[in-house]
């Protein structure tokens, strides 16, 4: 019946004394102790059965899957002369009350992430299947003109890239696109603002165990960000500035502060050096 049902009632409980605990360890120093897990023994007339279970319920009800003795639960738990004389009344294996929930558990937790990503992702995507004149990539396209030809366009250089990159960007003449499950964009050249590279630096303990790189395109109506070795950001970067020369490229702090409180002044001011760059190049 143990093994069919994996709930059982004893009759009581005894506690064996026995904890398991999980440690925290920094550069080879103990941070913290807690316990998780203990041994309780159910008594059913001269038997007994341990339990291992993460709470400090004294309840003679146990429910999980049977497995075998670990030699080291063996070791501590009979290692008394009296202990080892009762070592035929227990049951050759235990109750473990963890593993029975945590499949569970982890059934559930991968239910929520679903769902989560379905209403961050798959709705607005259905939305957007259902009208697509509501999407923003619809209503940003439309402000460029010719929605089929831009489509069409688009298609060809996304088949014909000049330059491919990570997380599905890919860099054609007129156009920056990106294509990933649940997610396209597409943005022009003839929109960027600002572009710059990103660096981020990463530590343990302070310890630094290096760096990546990310090429930042600021454009109208969107960003591009693109992740890739440092070479690569300056392929990226450098193709960029020779389809809009005009756009601001590179970082500084002042820049920074100028797009976070003055968008509309850094884009005018972007807006003035593409009239010059448009005036020079026809005076040449």
């Amino acid at each position: 019946m143990l093994l069919l049902d994996r709930r059982v009632h004893g009759e009581r409980v005894i506690d064996t004394g026995l904890r398991q605990y999980r440690v925290r360890m920094r550069n080879g120093v103990e941070e913290s102790r807690e316990e998780s897990g203990s041994y309780r023994a159910l008594v059913f007339g001269k038997r007994f059965l341990v339990v291992r279970t993460v709470t400090s319920t004294e309840s003679p009800v146990a429910e999980g899957s049977l497995v075998p003795w670990p030699s080291e639960l063996e070791d501590q738990l009979f290692d008394t002369k009296e202990m080892r004389a009762l070592r035929s009344n227990f049951y050759p294996f235990y109750l473990e009350t963890d593993s029975f929930r945590r499949p569970g558990f982890v059934v559930i937790a991968v239910g929520v992430v679903f769902l989560l990503l379905f209403a961050w992702k798959a709705l607005p995507a259905w939305r957007a299947l259902r009208d697509p004149e509501r999407d923003p990539l619809a209503q940003r396209i439309a402000k460029w003109g010719d929605q089929v030809g831009v489509a069409v366009e688009a298609e060809r250089e996304w088949e014909n890239p000049m330059l491919r990159a990570n997380a599905g960007w890919r860099f054609g003449n007129k156009y920056l696109m990106h294509s990933r499950f649940f997610t396209f964009d597409v943005l022009r050249f003839q929109d960027v603002l600002w572009a710059y590279k990103k660096v981020t630096k990463h530590s343990v303990n302070f310890i630094p165990t290096g760096k990546t790189y990310e090429a930042i395109v600021n454009c109208y109506g969107g960003t591009a960000t693109i992740p890739a070795k440092e070479k690569k950001v300056h392929e990226l970067l450098e193709f960029a500035q020779q389809r809009a020369p005009w756009a601001v490229h590179g970082f500084s702090n002042e820049l920074a502060a100028a797009w976070n409180k003055h968008r509309q002044d850094f884009a005018n001011g972007v807006e003035q050096r593409r009239r010059q760059w448009a005036q020079q190049k026809e005076s040449a």
